[in-house]
Formats: structure tokens, sequence, C-alpha cells
């Protein structure tokens, strides 16, 4: 029998999807020429479909790195080019841009045939790959198990009968809009009307219309109030902006330095900014209303709702959820085949297990943790990292299968994944590639903590140790604070030693709780990072475990280094840092400084009598950096911000909202003077 015209077998296909409400994958698999072909017949009959291709099949293809862009865009065909590589977070943005009755086709080798030298997101640390496409195997292999999820066409195909599908019913839509979206826009009206403040925050799965339903509020809202809208980027709020294209965008950067007045501020994806960024726009504002994606390429949801709202006050916070697919219908076998094989549902919260059972349970060791072998566990640690980090990717999945200089450690009590440390290998680089890193010509891919201690904190041959940076640790949450973490690097410090490497080490974002954590550990703070990271928007810090003596040295520089330059740090590029880091970071480095009689009486003519502030700085900065590392007492955010990190006084009164300079000054005089009885 000849093979299938592909062009009349999709057109049946996209006939049934469009009758039964369904979405479809389909897979072409094949050389490469033949897949090029079945492409170009489908354009030919239909060039208004969605291409995401490397390769730039049309000249209307989107490069993966410009993927983001599409969101809020859609299309009855998505086609998903993966010869030059398969990266699984584009692969959850092209699925999320596949409309009601539509069709995400992928076009690809056969896996068997993967050639890992050629896929670019399959090259790790040193440009190393994997010796098999295990991630592409995974994948495929899961979607040759459900046939009613996706088809895989390849030469010489003959057709057959399409899996017939369930047929789903849309979710509603009057008036433009759902009914959820409806008593979600009624909600935030009232609260509105009430003139209280606090946070109104709208919290939903990807295609749920959270983006639609702030641009409908936005049309709704009373002529005369002031509004404001802010993101991450100006083209995460497109969809917004499409229903209201007279709405002003301000960059929340320009927010906090500018302070433009506003009655109401709404931020789009609230998850993608840094929970510092929201904390002091929520000071600076008032009123916020938010919207944030719980689930989904991103992985930033998760945390989001971990940490930032689990901080708020209850009587603060509006929560408010959309449930209902839009875009799609509720049933969707597309979405939910994606959620199970790319693992993007948590999953039911671990309830807590007593302590008796925690000290018993094992820690197993994995130096090759991609092994076919492993993979249930795998799927168990991926899902812990997933609930437990500000931001796990898809993409993670692929890393924790493919990436050879990878070694994990599993807490496991009962077949039940508790716990996990993810170590990387890095380091031992030859003395010349040390000496390029150091001056700053030389930047080879991965050895992140290697190259930072080496490039930023002045360790000329830092790189030449061989070293195991933590790349993730985690712990179910009903599980936390009962020593089980102190177990897993315990184990990883045994493993490190056994295997000759010179230290233990970790690069994360600095937050209180995880900053507590690794000093009662006994790590050393040897490094703040100048700039804030890509993907938490916050300055990270370096800390180190030796496991060889020889180290003792290099810490003890570094640290030395931290004493003698954080006070300038502070008033410059750590400024913005929010108030409860800087505490912690202070405390962390264990700050102290020596001050000479005339610094104890600038400080006392300050705190008693009425010196000038800026006369005085100098001394009252060592001063009040030197009683917050030793005191447990909160001091407070005016005495940090003003006292340590010299910030603006019109900030910092338009953050008090009634206080002027001469007030605010008094206030600092008197917290000075306390700090001068308990300090």
């Amino acid at each position: 029998m000849p093979a299938i015209d592909i062009n009349s077998w999709m057109g049946s296909l996209l006939d049934q999807l469009l009758c039964n409400k369904q979405r479809q994958l389909v897979a072409l698999q094949g050389p490469r020429s033949w897949c090029d072909e079945q492409f170009e017949k489908l354009f030919a009959a239909d060039d208004s479909m969605l291409v995401l291709s490397n390769r730039k099949l049309v000249d209307t293809a989107v490069a993966f790195g410009a993927a983001d862009a599409c969101l809020g865009s859609e299309s009855r065909i998505v086609v998903l080019d993966l010869y030059a590589g398969f990266n699984p977070d584009v692969l959850c943005i092209a699925a999320g841009l596949v409309q009601s009755g539509g069709v995400l086709v992928t076009l690809s080798p056969p896996a068997e045939d993967w050639d890992l030298r050629t896929d670019r997101y399959a090259c790790w640390q040193d440009q190393s790959t994997s010796p098999k496409a295990r991630f592409v195997e995974y994948f495929f292999a899961a979607l040759d198990a459900d046939a009613s999820t996706g088809i895989l066409l390849t030469p010489g195909y003959e057709g057959g009968p399409i899996p017939p599908l369930p047929k789903l019913t849309p979710t509603p839509i009057e008036r433009g809009m759902t009914a959820e979206q409806g008593l979600c826009l009624q909600r935030i009206e009232q609260w509105l009307a009430t003139g209280q403040t606090g946070i109104a925050l709208i919290n939903a799965d990807r295609g749920r219309g959270k983006s639609t339903c702030l641009g409908l509020l936005l049309k709704h809202l009373p002529q005369g109030m002031r509004v404001l809208v802010t993101a991450s980027s100006r083209k995460t709020t497109a969809q917004l902006l499409r229903l209201a294209p007279d709405a002003e965008f301000v960059a929340p950067d320009r927010l906090l330095t500018r302070y433009p007045s506003a009655d109401l501020v709404i931020i789009d994806e609230a998850a993608m900014l840094p929970q510092s960024m929201l904390r002091q726009l929520h000071r600076l504002y008032p009123r916020l209303v938010m919207a944030t994606t719980s689930g989904g390429y991103e992985g930033t949801g998760r945390g989001f709702m971990l940490r930032f709202v689990a901080q708020m006050e209850a009587a603060r916070l509006m929560r408010l959820e959309l449930e209902m697919p839009v875009r799609w219908c509720q049933g969707d076998r597309l979405e939910a085949w994606l959620n199970r094989t790319l693992i993007l549902d948590s999953g039911p919260p671990l309830g807590n297990l007593p302590k008796e059972q925690l000290e018993s349970c094992e820690l197993l060791l994995l130096e090759n943790p991609g092994d076919a072998a492993h993979l249930p566990l795998l799927k168990q640690v991926y899902r812990l990292m997933n609930a437990a980090h500000y931001r796990s990717r898809p993409s993670d999945l692929r890393m924790l299968m493919e990436n050879p200089d990878l070694v994990l450690i599993v807490a496991r009590s009962a077949d039940q994944v508790v716990g996990a440390v993810l170590l990387n290998i890095e380091g031992g680089l030859d003395e010349a590639l040390c000496e390029e890193i150091f001056l700053g010509r030389r930047r080879p891919r991965g050895h992140l903590l290697a190259q930072m201690l080496t490039a930023q904190a002045g360790i000329k041959n830092f790189a030449g140790y061989r070293g195991l940076r933590i790349q993730r640790i985690a712990v179910a949450e009903g599980c936390r604070r009962q020593g089980l973490g102190t177990r897993l690097l315990e184990r990883a410090r045994q493993f490190g030693r056994q295997h000759d490497f010179a230290y233990l080490g970790a690069s994360f974002a600095l937050d209180p709780a995880s900053a507590g954590f690794w000093q009662q550990a006994q790590f050393s703070l040897v490094h703040v990072s100048y700039g804030r990271g890509k993907s938490s928007g916050e300055h990270s810090i370096a800390v180190l475990h030796p496991l060889e003596r020889r180290l003792d040295e290099d810490i003890e520089q570094m640290q030395q280094r931290i004493q003698q330059q954080l006070p300038i740090w502070m008033t410059q590029f750590l400024q913005t840092m929010d108030a409860a880091q800087v505490v912690a970071l202070l405390r962390f480095a264990g700050f102290d400084a020596v001050l000479n009689q005339l610094e104890q009486r600038e400080i006392e003519a300050f705190a008693r009598g009425n010196k000038g502030f800026e006369l005085c700085f100098v001394s009252l900065q060592k001063y009040v950096m030197r009683c917050v590392a030793r005191s447990c007492d909160d001091p407070g955010a005016l005495l940090i911000e003003k006292a340590v990190q010299n910030r603006n006084w019109e900030l910092l009164e338009r953050e008090s909202g009634a206080e002027g300079r001469k007030q605010l000054q008094q206030r600092l005089r008197g917290q000075v003077e306390a700090l001068c009885k308990d300090c």
C-alpha cells in the first residue's frame, strides 16, 4: 500500500479533533529530508501555523531562544523542529500554543538514531555528553505507550484509522469571559471599592486566562484611577496589553527607583520577579493585583507559593483561583500526558514522618543517576525538587538523566524519596586555564563555583582544585528541620573524602532561611555576587566546606576580603538588597569591626545629640553592621536601609508614607541609641 498523503491525513485528524475538542501530538520521525518534505507539504497548505525551529525552516520560524515571545499566541497547528536539539522547556511552550482541536507536530530522527553531538541541549560541562540520549528515549517511549495522546508517523506509514478520543466540552464564555473570570473580577472590584490595602493574587495553571482576566480588569476599573502594569518584561504582558492597549507599562526596577504615583499596580507573572523586589513594591504600593502560574515550563510558581505567599498575613492577602482551561478543554489529553511525562504536577504532599522513621531512612548514592534502572527513583527526585525549589524546569529532568558529571544522594523511607542532594563534579582545570579565567579572558562551560571563586573572589588557582558543587538539595516539606538535610550533607562529605575531592561547596540565592541552614551545617561564607542571578533575580552567595587542609588559607583570605569590603559593597551593588537579606548576610559573615575612640564619640553625638547623619555615616555603618551581626533581634528596615546601605532619604520618605526626612532622622537617632544600650 502507498504511504499516506500527509495533508489528507492531517485534514482528517484535525476534523476529528475539532469535533471532539481534543488536541493531539503527531511525531514525524525519519531522515531529515523526509521530515522536511512532509513539513513543506503541510506549510504549503497552511502557512498560518506556528513554527519553532533553530534551523529556520521558514522565514516565519521562531528560534527556541525567542519561544517565550509567542506566549499568548495560539494556532491549530504548531510545529516543533527537534533536528538541532531537544529543549523540553520549549516543548512545553509549544504545547501551550496549540488551541482546542489542534495538533502539536514534532520533527525528529528516531530516538535510536539521535546524534547527541549535534544536539545543543545535550552538551554539559566541558562539552561532555551522555553515552545515550536517555531523555529522548524516555520521551518517545512514553509517547509510543499512549496511542490516545500521540501518533507516530514514519516513512512508509500506511495510515489507518485514527484512534477515537472522547468528546470534551469547552468552558462556557459569556460576554468575553468565563464564569470563574467573572467571579474573580467581581471579587477584586469589591475589594478595591472597600479601600483595603494588601494583595489580590490570581493563581492558575497555564491556559486558564490569567492575563486575560487582568486585561478585563483594566477595562472595568473606573475612569480616573491610575493603574500601572509591570512584569519581568513587556512581552510577558502581551496578552494583557492586547486587551488593554492603553495600559501604562512600567518596568519593575523603574518603579523602585522613580516611584511614579499609582492607585493600583498590576503584576503579571509575579513569580518571575525576585521576592525581595515584590516585598519592596508592596511597601511602596500598598495595593497590588498579582497573577502567577502555579505550574508549567517556567517552574517558578511553586517556589513563589511556598515562600512569598506563605509569609503574607492572611488578612492582607486575597487568594483567587482559575481552574477551568480557556484555550483548550477540561480533560485535554495532551495537557494531562505532558504533565505526567515531564512531571509538571508536584503530586500530593508527603505527610509528616516520625523522627524515628526519618533517622532510619536509607541513603542511596548513585554515581550514574541517569541509568534506566534508576528511572522510577529519578522521577521521585525530580518531583521533590520541583516542589521545593524556586525554579525547576523540564530541562532539569533531561539534565538529571544525561549529565555525566552528576552524583545523586537520595534519602528513602519505605520506597518514598524524602530528601536528595545533587552534586556536580567540577574543577581540576590546568594552571594556564585558571590564569585565563582569573584574567576574565575565558569562561569554560560549567564549573560554576570553581570559576566564580577564581574570577570574582580573587583566588587565582581555585579552579585547579577538584570539588563537588551542591547543585540542589531538597527535603520533603513534612520532613524538614529534623536533621535529614544535615545527614545528606555529611554523606556528601564522606563521598568527597573517599574520592579525593578538595571541597564541598554551593552557590545559591541569598535568603535568611537558606543562609541559616548553611551556617548551621558549618559551611563558610566565601563570596557575595555583584549582580543578581538570571533565574532567581537575587544576589547569590558562595559557601564552602573544605575536605583538605590546603584550602584553609584560601578560605581565610576570602573571608577577610568580605570583612574589609562589605561596608563598601553595601552602599554600591548591594544597596537595593532587601533588609532581611542584609541582616542574614551580616550574621553569616560574622561581620566585625574595631571602632576607635573618635568613631565611638561620633556615634554618641549622633544618637544623643544633633550631629548630622552624613558626618557620622562611616562610623555609624561599621557600628550598626557589627551590632546587627552579633544580635538575634530584628533591627528594623530603617536602620538597615539608611545606616548600612545609605539609601536615598527621598526614597525612604516615600516608603514611610507619612514621615519626612527630619522625622526619619530622629527615629534613626532613637534606634541607634537603643542599639548602644544593647550592643
